[in-house]
């Protein structure tokens, strides 16, 4: 009786070459290479859909509890919050949070919770406010000026030029207003606005004295010193006062108006050029006590911008700038 060898194929198997051999097996059914299965794209479907559900929820309750707790008015402006880039980011970054720890995910949960939290504390009045109240100096009593200053110094930044070259009162207007304010109230003899730029054809100092005219302010009692930054502003100022043009007051104190959080920066800056003002703080952003409001929990691009102009104050103490 014959047997086959060892390394011989059985009768019935298919030779090395066939090309059965070597045939890929057969997709589950299902399965496309070109794409998700349609049980993934339900998965996927459902997902997105648990999310808008739960961030549509989170919404509503945000707007009814500020309802209760406020009133309609505030609700509303609750709900508007909630619509704009900055609340729907906000409720995405909680919702994906979730949604990842729920489907087992939890590295991504947590980058979306920090995300989460990185929002929700720069973008809090109450911190932007906390930040704020350690940079801000009490306002100076105007009634603890016995005779007019000899001069108010306000610092570029409070003029903004429109479209048309025409100039505005900006973020930082205050400073333009209080020095009108001072002028009309008798505080002060005369007023040098700073400031300079090199990418617009009105410079911040000629922007500045063009919207004191416009209030009332003499022409011949208005100076201009140039510098592109607080340090440069402070530079240009020791040799302004270092040689005065004609018919400018010698007599008197000289006050520095600047806004409230760049009061400390812009006196420490003045002491290193030995220049001694009287500090004039305004625009203040630490705002008044008022009721608690749901809505304060959601973040505002108003109250980052305060948290940012904090944070750049402190980091321009830390490099002495």
């Amino acid at each position: 009786m014959n047997h086959p060898a060892p390394n011989d194929p059985a009768p019935n198997d298919p030779a090395p070459n066939d090309p059965a051999v070597h045939a890929p097996s057969p997709e589950p059914a299902g399965v496309s290479a070109e794409g998700p299965s349609s049980p993934d794209r339900v998965w996927t479907a459902r997902i997105v859909l648990t999310g808008i559900a739960w961030g549509a929820a989170i919404d509503i309750f945000m707007v009814m509890w500020t309802w209760i707790q406020n009133d309609k008015g505030s609700a509303d402006r609750c709900a508007t919050a909630l619509v704009m880039p900055l609340g729907i980011l906000w409720t995405f970054t909680l919702v994906a949070s979730l949604l990842c720890f729920r489907r087992g995910a939890p590295r991504f949960g947590i980058v979306f919770a920090i995300l989460f939290a990185l929002i929700s504390i720069t973008g809090n009045g109450d911190v932007a406010d906390a930040s704020m109240n350690g940079l801000e100096p009490p306002r100076t009593p105007l009634d603890t000026l016995s005779e007019p200053l000899r001069c108010v110094v306000v610092l570029g930044g409070g003029i903004t030029i429109a479209y048309d070259e025409v100039p505005e009162l900006g973020i930082a207007g205050q400073r333009i207003m209080y020095t009108a304010q001072l002028w009309h109230a008798g505080h002060t003899q005369a007023v040098i606005c700073t400031g300079g730029s090199s990418l617009g054809r009105i410079q911040p100092a000629e922007a500045g004295r063009m919207m004191l005219e416009s209030i009332g302010v003499p022409s011949d009692k208005i100076y201009e010193s140039p510098g592109d930054n607080t340090s440069q502003e402070m530079k240009n100022l020791e040799a302004f006062f270092a040689s005065p043009p004609a018919g400018f007051p010698r007599d008197g104190k000289v006050g520095l108006v600047t806004s409230a959080s760049h009061m400390k920066r812009a006196m420490r800056l003045a002491a290193e050029r030995d220049l001694k003002f009287v500090p004039l703080p305004c625009g203040y952003e630490t705002g008044a006590d008022y009721e608690f409001s749901p809505k304060e929990l959601i973040p505002s691009p108003g109250a980052m911008d305060s948290f940012g102009r904090a944070l750049k104050e402190r980091l321009a103490r830390l490099v002495n700038r």
